[in-house]
């Protein structure tokens, strides 16, 4: 039997699987976003126009999330963001939706992206450093390092 790994968009029909995903990530400390809460994410699916959210499943199970924003608050630069799964940490899937979100930044002629990352998240500053990004500030707002990279 071979296994399956899909990215899907998310709707508001996601809701509750990515809230639950969301609230049960209990060891990720540096993934802040939005509350987590049922309400919020169906508003925030639900209200989706240009910003994306992705679900990746594996063997049909929502294993972990990440989303390219902040167009529908009037930003020309995305912000990308992901979370996966603790169970499925380390198995190369935060680097698959990376991947993803700059080959579909690319294909929609997208110049720029953008990311916040938590000082002491060392593996995925690791990460985003060795795909380009360069830190360019300190967001004021919770410290996190802001990065940038040109598509």
């Amino acid at each position: 039997m071979t296994s399956q790994i899909q990215i899907i968009e998310l709707t508001s029909n996601d809701a509750l699987l990515l809230s639950n995903l969301l609230l049960s990530a209990d060891d990720n400390l540096y993934f802040d976003p939005f509350k987590f809460d049922f309400d919020t994410i169906k508003n925030i699916l639900s209200n989706a126009v240009l910003d994306k959210y992705w679900g990746i499943y594996f063997n049909n199970l929502l294993v972990g999330f990440f989303m390219m924003r902040g167009f529908d608050s009037g930003f020309e630069i995305p912000s990308y963001g992901v979370l996966i799964g603790s169970k499925y940490s380390s198995k190369g899937l935060a680097t698959l939706s990376l991947h993803f979100a700059i080959s579909w930044a690319k294909l929609n002629n997208i110049k720029k992206m953008i990311l916040k990352v938590h000082p002491n998240n060392l593996v995925a500053k690791a990460i985003y450093e060795k795909y380009y990004f360069i830190q360019s500030g300190v967001d004021p707002k919770n410290n996190n390092f802001i990065y940038y990279r040109n598509l």
